[in-house]
């Protein structure tokens, strides 16, 4: 991660701040999910398959929602 106390991490740490509440008001990338779920089964793309990347986009989803309640918890503490 880079440094907030830099210009380039102090624009990073607001492109996530604005990226997470898009998400929050959204839900953009759960919605995603799901119309990527709907056309891969109209294209017969196996079950099995398609649970598997569900799993896989949900672990990424789980884990970058996890970095960005962390870099709100720092842009509060920092007074951001």
């Amino acid at each position: 991660m880079r440094h907030m106390n830099t210009p380039d991490g102090m624009m990073e740490a607001i492109a996530r701040g604005v990226q997470a509440r898009l998400e929050e008001k959204t839900g953009y990338s759960r919605w995603l999910t799901k119309e990527t779920v709907e056309i891969a089964r109209a294209l017969g793309v196996p079950d099995r398959e398609i649970e598997r990347w569900v799993n896989q986009r949900e672990t990424r989803l789980a884990d970058s929602e996890e970095r960005i309640r962390d870099l709100k918890s720092r842009l509060v503490r920092a007074g951001l």
